[in-house]
């Protein structure tokens, strides 16, 4: 059994899940995906350090994969960016939002913004896999 000394000092010299943290935290550790050119880090330690949409992807696939990724940066971006809002800028966003020509929201939705991200990380997730889909049928004839 420890004592609660022995507890404290875990802490302050920074052992258990503070130190781990730190240590996922570090850019070294979860650098860029390495497929050539993909323009996202790492989310998945495999063989291969890779994003979600190249894991276990090789060859023309992943090249269009990546592609795909190019050009759907900016809406992945936009979905990174709300993920870091708070319910202050949700509602400043509540106008926009209702409005937006890629994916509109209702007013139900603008309520529940973990429901109205899941929704456009599905739709992005649809136009990664549909446009390497496109690409690739395109390259391979």
């Amino acid at each position: 059994m420890t004592s609660m000394t022995q507890l404290v000092s875990g802490v302050k010299s920074g052992s258990g899940r503070a130190s781990k943290a730190k240590e996922y935290a570090h850019a070294s550790e979860w650098p860029k995906c390495s497929h050539a050119g993909c323009p996202l880090y790492t989310t998945i330690k495999d063989d291969t350090l890779t994003c979600l949409y190249h894991h276990r992807e090789h060859g023309l696939s992943a090249e269009c994969i990546t592609e795909a990724i190019k050009e759907n940066t900016v809406l992945l971006n936009k979905y990174y960016q709300m993920l870091r809002w708070d319910i202050k800028k949700w509602n400043e966003s509540r106008a926009a939002i209702l409005g937006w020509a890629v994916l509109p929201t209702t007013e139900e939705e603008l309520g529940f913004p973990t429901a109205y991200l899941t929704k456009l990380k599905d739709h992005i997730d649809k136009s990664i896999k549909d446009k390497s889909i496109e690409f690739y049928n395109y390259r391979a004839k």
